[in-house]
């Protein structure tokens, strides 16, 4: 294998991703910023049609990496986690839009999340972008972060879950709670798998 040919490649499909990774970032932090403002993100449709469709580019790209090189070890798990990580990135992208589905049906009845909830979805955006940078740079510092702030995810999302299991009845706030928190924890998840992927094996 042409180590440095093979690398130039490589280094164009994590372009391909880390434009991907900026429009998510911002769907995230827009959908962050509607939760606040219990609104829906404006062209949330136009976002994620561009993220699908980088998500197909850097999955072509890697395959043909694979099928043109041929590699083992490191360039073959970098191949593979870059179709993995462009799916992750989609997951949150999507969850996002889920998120804005039940602001747009809720809102107009004058419904709104608890304060609480509000403090999840920024430990969420804090987790995607920490996860990134554990994946693109090896940061293991971010990565820990990523666990951490998971831990506090699942705390959330759990005693959401046990009120449910002690009430009879929820509250209208209460179901948009859940919904909430159940979307979040979905994207909390899908950070804790993008941070655990194999990264470059030298810097891009």
């Amino acid at each position: 294998m042409g180590l440095d040919l093979a690398r130039r490649d490589l280094d164009r499909i994590y372009s391909s991703l880390d434009r991907m990774y900026g429009i998510v970032a911002r769907l995230l932090e827009d959908t962050v910023r509607g939760i606040g403002e219990w609104r829906e993100v404006d062209g949330l449709e136009d976002k994620l049609y561009i993220v699908e469709t980088l998500m197909g580019v850097v999955e072509e790209q890697a395959t043909f990496f694979i099928a043109k090189y041929q590699p083992l070890g490191p360039e073959l798990l970098e191949a593979k986690s870059l179709i993995r990580a462009s799916y992750d990135l989609y997951r949150i992208a999507r969850y996002c839009r889920e998120i804005n589905r039940v602001i747009a049906y809720t809102s107009s009845g004058g419904l709104k999340h608890t304060p609480s909830v509000a403090q999840v979805t920024t430990i969420v955006r804090e987790m995607v972008e920490d996860a990134y940078r554990a994946y693109r740079h090896g940061d293991g510092e971010a990565r820990r972060r990523v666990a951490e702030k998971d831990n506090q995810v699942d705390t959330a999302y759990t005693r959401m879950l046990a009120r449910i299991g002690r009430e009879e009845t929820l509250t209208r706030g209460e179901v948009v709670d859940l919904l909430i928190l159940r979307h979040l924890e979905r994207i909390a998840d899908h950070a804790v798998y993008l941070s655990g992927l194999t990264g470059p094996t030298a810097t891009s």
